[in-house]
């Protein structure tokens, strides 16, 4: 099932709005393989801003 998910994910075109989703997901089905079963929360965090890194303000940018 894994490795179905794993190519379906992979044929999602780059640029397509779905694809960090599927990445992530990809990457918390495979993690618990490691871990006994469960994904730590500290992984949680670290597979989502992988796939969604935090947008930071622009160093000008002012709210005047």
């Amino acid at each position: 099932m894994h490795e179905r998910l794993k190519q379906a994910a992979a044929a999602i075109d780059p640029g397509m709005s779905a694809q960090p989703f599927a990445g992530a997901l990809v990457e918390l089905v495979q993690e618990p393989a490691g871990t006994g079963g469960f994904v730590v929360l500290h992984r949680w965090a670290e597979i989502l801003e992988r796939h969604f890194p935090p947008q930071l303000p622009a160093p000008d940018h002012t709210t005047e």
